[in-house]
């Protein structure tokens, strides 16, 4: 059975319910407010709690007009929806908002991870909408740093045309932002990503190519493609992987078991590699 991340410590008085889980609605603090999950995913976990039942609760209060806001277990709404089951939820009353933040927020380890997009998109309404303050005070209830807090919001507001190209906007992970982020504050970068954007939009290709793409726009390239080094044998034992700021990552295979002198001989072929490489890597015409 998976386990939940203990909740923070609070004061606030709690009751179950069960309810009817077209009676609820998700709370403006829930990352995903404005998204719904893969169908796949919700009907996966609507064949679990049909087997098992529902293992975790849901989280939510009691709004101004008297409906039940949810703001942890909106997978667990819509599946319930599909196995037609009732909801159990959590009841909370007179909860600090920072807590329910930290609930919405928190990673439970059964959970389909929130995309960066959505929890961007979280984090700019609370902004937005003065639920929060700063940017320091979010980005401590929901549990990240400062930096992947200002990447996060940047996301939000990053020039149409460039998202565009990503046929999801949540299939982008925050390894691949923080990468393309500094590019786009670029004026000079920003418009070669704009109009590669432009040309591979309508092409449906996954998050790590439209990214490739754009970092590879970024060095003035068509692409950018790791360079093998291959033994006597055409084995493959390292790759030379450029990268669109003029660097190199030199990746080689385990050598541990090799006699010595085929660790020298495969450095040798390395080298030699790298040497091309470097020739042809600041030939802008190749």
């Amino acid at each position: 059975m998976p386990n939940q991340l203990p909740l923070p410590s609070f004061r606030s008085t709690t009751r179950i319910v069960h309810v009817d889980p077209a009676t609820v609605r998700l709370s403006s603090l829930n990352p995903r407010a404005r998204t719904s999950h893969s169908p796949d995913s919700v009907a996966a976990l609507a064949d679990e709690i049909k087997e098992v039942g529902q293992i975790n609760d849901a989280h939510g209060e009691t709004a101004k007009d008297g409906v039940i806001e949810l703001f942890a277990g909106s997978r667990r709404r819509e599946a319930c929806i599909v196995a037609g089951v009732e909801l159990r939820i959590r009841m909370h009353t007179d909860l600090p908002r920072d807590a329910a933040i930290g609930i919405a927020y928190r990673d439970d380890r059964e959970a389909v991870p929130v995309s960066l997009w959505d929890l961007s998109d979280g984090w700019s309404r609370m902004l937005g909408d003065g639920i929060v303050k700063t940017e320091a005070a979010l980005a401590k209830m929901v549990g990240v740093d400062k930096s992947t807090m200002n990447r996060g919001l940047a996301f939000q507001k990053a020039p149409a045309a460039i998202l565009d190209a990503f046929p999801d906007r949540r299939a982008i992970s925050l390894t691949q932002w923080i990468e393309l982020a500094p590019l786009i504050e670029n004026d000079e970068t920003r418009a070669r990503l704009i109009e590669r954007a432009g040309l591979i939009a309508s092409k449906g290709y996954a998050a790590t190519r439209v990214a490739a793409e754009l970092k590879a726009a970024a060095a003035n390239k068509a692409e950018i493609r790791p360079f093998e080094v291959r033994n006597r044998h055409d084995k493959v034992i390292a790759t030379v992987q450029p990268d669109h700021r003029g660097g190199f990552a030199i990746k080689v295979k385990p050598m541990l078991e090799l006699h010595p002198s085929y660790r020298l001989e495969f450095a040798k072929l390395i080298h030699d590699r790298f040497a091309e490489v470097l020739k042809t890597w600041f030939d802008r015409d190749v």
